[in-house]
């Protein structure tokens, strides 16, 4: 299980800023939504992929890898979900949702293999 230390909300809080400069500026481009709207779907998912899933998922004895892969399931599909809400068709929340958190995956990846950030 992941402790919640000091150190651990300082990586999230890096994270989260590193997501919301990768995606909100995607979303507004593809979506378009208002920055409010391409803000606050990371708002609402990004805690609970660092907060919530990993301890239910460690918890529940599950891999690193099974609890990322419930992760980002549970990030597109909420934000195809606020998406659609926010007026797009299910299947271009869908695609948009995929394509934007995959481009915040791998520059997330890409920065912690490269910098070991954030």
């Amino acid at each position: 299980m992941t402790e919640m230390t000091l150190d651990y909300l300082q990586a999230w809080f890096m994270a989260f800023v590193l997501t919301q400069v990768v995606e909100v500026p995607l979303y507004r481009y593809a979506a378009p939504v208002r920055w409010w709207q391409g803000f606050s779907l990371s708002l609402v998912t990004h805690p609970c992929v660092w907060y919530v899933i990993p301890p239910i998922c460690y918890g529940n004895g599950m891999s690193y890898e099974r609890m990322i892969t419930i992760a980002e399931l549970f990030a597109w599909l909420t934000e195809a979900a606020m998406l659609r809400w926010y007026g797009l068709s299910w299947r271009r929340a869908l695609i948009i949702a995929l394509l934007v958190n995959a481009a915040s995956v791998v520059v997330g990846m890409t920065t912690r293999e490269l910098f070991n950030w954030p």
